[in-house]
């Protein structure tokens, strides 16, 4: 199979999911080194993070970036693999951060189901300004991986019966990863404001019934991860054996204020979080994985001020999160994410609360899909930074 495959060097730069979700975080400003190809750190072009939603379409966009010129390959054959991968949210389950173009390609037994786009569903040749947009519409929820292939020589890319074969040559030139839900959850604070040092407690309810749930909670001081930055640095050869191994992560930030409270054998989304202590902040799991893996209680310096719980119990359930006497004042975003442990399937919240001393207005907003949805602008937050902003 690896005869037939190459993989452009630049590819992580160029595929970009575009559509909003209803949850959102922004995320730091991330840039990435690709030795192999004397990169230097070019942004990577994600500053949102999103769960998308099963039954809506997941727009995509293949297009020049810093870094990345893509002219060149004006009129070029096209397609885009789209793959689900594993949905149980176990140790045994699928790592996104370990599935490489050619695990994706070779029919790795980490996906459980593929999906070609070709000229039937719109996606055909690279225009003249190099650029190709896609849609794919998930019928359910998990995590899905995307590869943009063009075709060297031969056929390309063919999905039969589950299986990906590959006619000839083709190029890898655009990856891409999204998470989906199937329903919204519905997480409600039980006090707000509260004093820092006090817990968060949300009453959450989900769509799922009669079987265990993993429940993940992140609180985090909003405005604080937009003004951060975190550099990934890939090692060796970019091609299909490529893995995680090859990554190392470098932040502009010292470390996380907060506290982690994780049960055993427990991840999020298809990702176990022990395993996962230098992912980068990318994508829910990324987000998740930072907060939990460097959260402490006496960190100084450049912080990021956020905690997470991650636990599993039934569909509906209290789950409860610490914050900090240190914390300061101000709106923090909660992100709540629940994954069936049997079904695999996917709820999602995000709202607002406040942390505020002996008290005060009511001015975190209720809980909803989306950050800050309930009252005024969040403490010292400012906006987005829309430069080159895309969803995951």
């Amino acid at each position: 199979m690896s005869d037939n495959i190459s993989v452009w060097e630049r590819s992580p730069l160029t595929l970009r999911t575009t559509s909003e979700g209803p949850t959102t975080i922004v995320a730091p400003q991330t840039f990435i080194n690709v030795e192999s190809a004397a990169t230097g750190d070019l942004p990577l072009n994600k500053r949102t993070v999103t769960i998308h939603e099963r039954n809506e379409p997941i727009n995509m966009s293949f297009e020049p970036r810093v870094g990345a010129g893509t002219r060149s390959l004006a009129g070029d054959e096209a397609q885009l693999l789209a793959v689900k991968l594993d949905r149980a949210p176990t140790t045994g389950g699928a790592n996104v951060s370990n599935v490489s173009p050619g695990d994706i390609l070779a029919n790795n037994s980490d996906i459980t189901s593929e999906e070609l786009l070709d000229d039937a569903e719109g996606v055909g040749t690279i225009n003249e300004d190099g650029e190709l947009h896609a849609s794919y519409t998930p019928e359910s929820g998990g995590v899905y991986g995307f590869v943009l292939v063009t075709v060297d020589d031969g056929a390309g890319l063919s999905v039969s019966d589950g299986n990906v074969s590959v006619d000839g040559d083709v190029t890898v030139v655009g990856v891409e990863q999204a998470v989906v839900q199937d329903n919204a959850s519905t997480a409600a604070r039980t006090q707000n404001p509260v004093n820092p040092g006090d817990n968060v407690t949300l009453d959450i309810d989900t769509e799922m019934e009669n079987e265990s749930v993993v429940h993940a909670v992140m609180l985090v001081r909003q405005g604080e991860l937009q003004r951060q930055s975190s550099t990934v640095t890939v090692s060796g050869d970019l091609n299909e054996n490529f893995s995680s191994d090859q990554i190392s992560v470098e932040n502009s930030f010292d470390g996380v204020s907060g506290v982690a409270t994780v049960g055993n054998d427990t991840g999020v989304a298809g990702i176990n979080l022990s395993e996962n202590q230098s992912i980068p902040p990318l994508g829910v799991q990324g987000l998740f994985g930072m907060v939990i893996t460097d959260a402490e209680s006496d960190t100084d310096g450049d912080v990021i001020h956020a905690s997470a719980t991650v636990v599993e119990d039934d569909p509906d359930a209290s789950v409860t999160v610490q914050t900090l006497d240190s914390w300061p004042n101000g709106a923090y975003q909660y992100v709540h994410v629940a994954v069936g442990t049997e079904s695999g399937t996917i709820n999602s919240d995000t709202g607002t609360v406040a942390l505020s001393p002996g008290g005060g207005p009511d001015n975190g907003g209720g809980p909803g899909n989306s950050p800050g949805n309930g009252g005024g602008p969040p403490d010292n937050a400012g906006g987005p930074d829309t430069d080159d902003d895309e969803d995951e």
